[in-house]
């Protein structure tokens, strides 16, 4: 079966070189590796273009880059829906690390799972030079034990540490282009569409720096709208698709809309990381007290950390 590993990146020269170095390991075979590039202003394609004229290994090579800056979803859509023509698709980005063995178990698991759509391996959280963070920046990236998720109980995989079968996000077609990000959306697809697992196996370094999109002052600037625009939108493809009901449509909306006003307050609180912003998150009347408790600690060991 034909999978693709589709590499992203903008202007991020510094880490590019690297991460290409990793989709060229990869043990599985027949395996496609797509290097596509948003228009950087730096050396990011010069050094793709490079690499891959360079290569000669098993694996086919895919080149690309755009003429213009698209922007993330934009850029989501043409790689994954245009540049890619794998059965399943290893979405990896170009400043993080994968190990060789990635692809290889995260496809076997899809094999062996037809149930699951999209699968995470765990990630360990480090500096642009690649040494590990600390515990405290650890937590939302790997699982002690494997974990399944559905649309009945939620769940959510970031798509960059992720493999998805290209057939869902054909299905639905390409995303808003007014969309702000790919994870959500995609996610959620693979939840309309199956189940969704989280595998503990660790098999990538995911790298925190000065121009990540995840940085705090970036975080609170998502229009969550468009987000949820995104996901009604396929919920009503959804519904026309049989793939869940339109009472359902509705209690999931109903749900994702109550979420997204928390995940305001919770992405101000995240950008900012004080008490102002911690109290009109924890006092939200649509958040359960374990959600209170939860981001009370959150706080807590942000400002032991912070202590250090």
């Amino acid at each position: 079966m034909l999978v693709s590993y589709v590499l992203t990146a903008y202007n991020i020269e510094n880490f590019i070189e690297e991460s290409i170095q990793c989709a060229f390991n990869q043990t599985y075979e027949p395996l496609e590796i797509i290097l596509s590039d948003d228009c950087s202003t730096d050396r990011t394609y010069e050094i793709m273009e490079r690499m891959a004229n360079e290569y000669k290994g098993p694996h086919k090579i895919v080149l690309n880059r755009n003429p213009e800056n698209l922007g993330i979803t934009k850029h989501m859509n043409k790689a994954y829906l245009e540049l890619a023509t794998g059965e399943i698709i290893i979405a990896a980005h170009g400043d993080d690390i994968s190990l060789p063995e990635r692809t290889e178990k995260l496809v076997n698991y899809l094999e062996e799972d037809s149930s699951c759509t999209q699968v995470s391996c765990g990630a360990i959280c480090c500096d642009s030079d690649l040494n590990p963070l600390s515990e405290y920046y650890q937590k939302n990236f790997s699982v002690s034990e494997k974990r399944m998720y559905s649309l009945a109980t939620g769940g959510k995989l970031s798509v960059g540490f992720t493999a998805f079968r290209r057939s869902v996000m054909t299905l639905f077609g390409p995303l808003n282009d007014d969309c702000p990000t790919e994870d959500d959306p995609i996610g959620f697809r693979m939840l309309l569409s199956g189940n969704l697992c989280f595998l503990p196996d660790i098999m990538i370094k995911y790298r925190k720096h000065s121009t990540s999109s995840s940085n705090p002052e970036n975080f609170d600037k998502f229009p969550l709208e468009k987000i949820l625009k995104q996901q009604n939108d396929d919920m009503i493809k959804a519904v026309s698709m049989g793939l869940i009901t339109e009472n359902q449509r509705l209690e999931i909306h109903k749900t994702l809309e109550k979420n997204m006003y928390i995940r305001k307050k919770y992405r101000v609180y995240f950008a900012n990381r004080n008490l102002k912003s911690l109290i009109p998150l924890v006092m939200h009347k649509g958040l359960s007290l374990r959600g209170r408790l939860g981001y009370i600690k959150d706080y807590l060991l942000y400002l032991k950390e912070k202590l250090k």
